[in-house]
C-alpha cells in the first residue's frame, strides 16, 4: 500500500489516502509520530497495525458511542458510520463487531418505536416509517401483533383525549376531525366506524 495523499481535516483529524482508493482518518498526532508521507510505502505490518489500531478501532468506539445515545437501526448505523468519513469495509467490521454483542437490535428498536408512537400514528405511517430505516416487514408486522397495535382503539383514544364530546361538534368541526385523522394515515372505514359509535352515545 502507497500513501497517494495526506489532507488535514480541521485540528483533530487527518484523511490519509491509500492506493488514490482507501481512505483513513488518523489523529494529526499519529501522522507526526508515525512520519507518514504521500509517496511511502506501508508494509503489512505497518498497514494491519494502523488500520487495526487506528481506523477500525474509532470505528467501533464510534458505533458503540451512538448506540450508547439511543437504539439505531443497521441501515441508519451504516449511514452514520459512513458520514463520519470510514470506508466501507470498516463499516461492515464495526456494525458485526457491536451486533456480535447483541448491541444492535432491530426487533428491539421495533419495539420501542412502536411504544413510543403508537399513540398517535397509524400502522401504515408506521410500518413506512420503520421500512425507510431499513427494517424487515416480516418484523414490523411481527412486532405489531406482538403489542396489538389497533388503528381503531388508537382513534378511539386520541377522540376521547383530544376532542372529547364529538355529539356536540357541527358537521364542519366533524369533518376538520375526519382530516386529521387521514392525514395520520388512518383508514376512511376505520375512522367512520369510531364516529360512528360516538354518534350512537
Amino acid at each position: 500500500m502507497t500513501i497517494t495523499q495526506i489532507q488535514q481535516l480541521g485540528r483533530n483529524k487527518a484523511c490519509v489516502t491509500l492506493d488514490d482508493e482507501i481512505q483513513w482518518i488518523l489523529p494529526p498526532s499519529v501522522v507526526r509520530e508515525r512520519q507518514l508521507c504521500p509517496g511511502q510505502e506501508l508494509s503489512e505490518d505497518i498497514y494491519t497495525e494502523l488500520y487495526e489500531t487506528y481506523v477500525l478501532k474509532a470505528a467501533k468506539l464510534k458505533a458503540l458511542d451512538l448506540l450508547r445515545r439511543r437504539d439505531h437501526t443497521e441501515k441508519e448505523l451504516r449511514e452514520k458510520l459512513t458520514r463520519q468519513g470510514f470506508d466501507p469495509e470498516t463499516v461492515r467490521k464495526a456494525v458485526a463487531y457491536v451486533d456480535s454483542y447483541h448491541y444492535l437490535d432491530d426487533e428491539r428498536y421495533v419495539r420501542s418505536y412502536l411504544l413510543s408512537a403508537s399513540s398517535g400514528k397509524s400502522r401504515q405511517v408506521i410500518c413506512q416509517t420503520l421500512a425507510a430505516k431499513g427494517i424487515d416487514p416480516q418484523t414490523i408486522q411481527d412486532c405489531m401483533e406482538e403489542l396489538e397495535l389497533d388503528d381503531t382503539e388508537n382513534i378511539r383514544k386520541i377522540c376521547e383525549k383530544k376532542f372529547g364530546d364529538l355529539n356536540s361538534m357541527s358537521r364542519e368541526q366533524r369533518q376538520k376531525v375526519f382530516q386529521y385523522f387521514l392525514r395520520r394515515g388512518y383508514k376512511y372505514g376505520d375512522i367512520a366506524s369510531i364516529i360512528k359509535e360516538f354518534d350512537s352515545i
